[in-house]
């Protein structure tokens, strides 16, 4: 224990050191001296990551001397909006562009004189689209209204667009017709308005049957299937959790496949509810579940319930980027992400990789819920997961964001550590 507590000393101690080495020098070359490309460590690579800060590409939390991965993104996504050749090298070309437009800002534009008509449609624009990692209140207007219609089938609303909300903006839009993106624009938000506001008038035409009359069952052909046999992703991931937290979905992993124990379980909650027996997930059985729930009421968390609902809630920040640092829907890095799903359930994990596997308890074989480490860019635990089963685990990746791996995958077999249990 204390040779492993000197070796994450010494690591912190020559990091930090590393840090105040890089800092600038007066008097080093003037930027555009040299090409820099990937791999480049020099004070030039500062000043340029600063230049891209400035003008909204390079998001990193601070700038370094290295040309690595996310400069190299930085500077591809300049040479594609300024018309130059996309190879994320800082040549002669991006170079001129680059201090071309440094010392224009946005000042002077700001001082054109803009029509009245053109200031309305362009803030009216800006404000009425949402996509992919959006935040807000706006968020959970759009879901709730999607619920609404039967598109957005997570069992509760965020404010948080992720891969769900998004597959259920696509949904909408080719119900009706429009360019399926997965993107909330003003013309999206406007049609899920109207839908909106048309199921409502027909909801309040429609007279309320008498309580001993049963309602009229809804044809098939009215119906919109969401998961069959067959299915897969992170709605198959809630779909498993909340039949398993109402106890019908029995199998001890949740996967994101559909396959027959899934069938099995919503067969015998369609059957237990008065639904057809199907097996297939409509939007009257995801209806039926949301009021079983609500009829359940609040119960105190056991174990199984929290594992569950921390599952849930790693499958609902599916695709949310990656970001050093980051412990946020903005963007996590592997620990700040665990400890945001758990804390959303009220277990407190300590922030680092490495305090996480000194703070948990060690496992032979993983069950779901626990924790899954690997060694990776230092000596030690540097990153971790969330086992779901199915020999499968939810991380936040440097190069993905959040997404599902493979434990089966010969680059985490070779650097698995092991899997440590948390303790609640």
């Amino acid at each position: 224990m204390e040779n492993r507590k000197m070796l994450r000393r010494f690591i912190m101690t020559s990091t930090f050191a590393g840090a105040f080495l890089a800092a600038p020098v007066i008097g080093e070359a003037a930027l555009g001296d040299r090409t820099l490309k990937l791999g480049t460590t020099h004070e030039d690579v500062k000043e340029l990551q600063s230049i891209l800060k400035n003008k909204g590409y390079f998001n990193h939390h601070e700038t370094t001397t290295y040309f690595g991965s996310i400069t190299k993104k930085a500077v591809m996504d300049f040479q594609r909006v300024n018309g130059l050749v996309v190879d994320g090298i800082v040549g002669k070309n991006t170079y001129s562009k680059l201090l071309e437009k440094s010392y224009q800002e946005e000042k002077p534009e700001a001082l054109k004189p803009i029509a009245p008509a053109s200031i309305s449609a362009s803030s009216t624009s800006s404000e009425k689209v949402l996509k992919l990692n959006t935040t807000g209140k706006e968020v959970r207007k759009l879901q709730e209204d999607l619920k609404l219609l039967g598109f957005f089938t997570f069992y509760k609303t965020t404010e948080f667009y992720g891969t769900i909300t998004t597959e259920a903006v696509r949904k909408f839009q080719l119900s009706q017709k429009l360019k399926a993106t997965g993107v909330a624009d003003a013309a999206t938000l406007d049609r899920v308005q109207k839908q909106v506001a048309a199921k409502k008038k027909a909801a309040a035409l429609t007279p309320t049957p008498p309580k001993n009359t049963p309602s009229p069952s809804v044809p098939p052909s009215q119906e919109t299937v969401q998961l069959k046999f067959g299915s897969r992703g992170a709605e198959v991931v809630q779909l498993q959790t909340r039949l398993k937290n109402l106890g019908y979905f029995t199998y001890p992993m949740i996967t994101d496949y559909f396959g027959s124990v899934t069938e099995e379980s919503v067969e015998k909650f369609q059957k237990e509810n008065g639904l057809p027996v199907t097996g297939v997930v409509t939007n009257t059985v995801t209806n039926k579940i949301t009021e079983v729930e609500k009829t359940k009421g609040q119960t105190p968390k056991t174990s199984d319930q929290i594992t569950i609902n921390v599952i849930a809630n790693a499958a609902e920040l599916m695709g949310v980027p990656y970001q050093w640092g980051g412990t946020t829907t903005k963007g996590f890095d592997c620990s700040g992400f665990i400890q945001y799903i758990f804390a959303k359930e009220g277990v407190q994990l300590p922030r680092t990789t490495a305090q996480m596997w000194n703070e948990t308890t060690p496992v032979s074989e993983p069950v779901v819920g626990d924790l899954v480490f690997f060694e990776t860019y230092t000596a030690g635990p540097s990153h971790l997961g969330i086992y779901i089963g199915n020999n499968q685990f939810v991380h936040s990746g440097s190069s993905t964001g959040v997404t599902i791996s493979n434990l089966d995958y010969k680059y985490w077999q070779d650097r698995y550590l092991g899997t440590k249990r948390v303790n609640y």
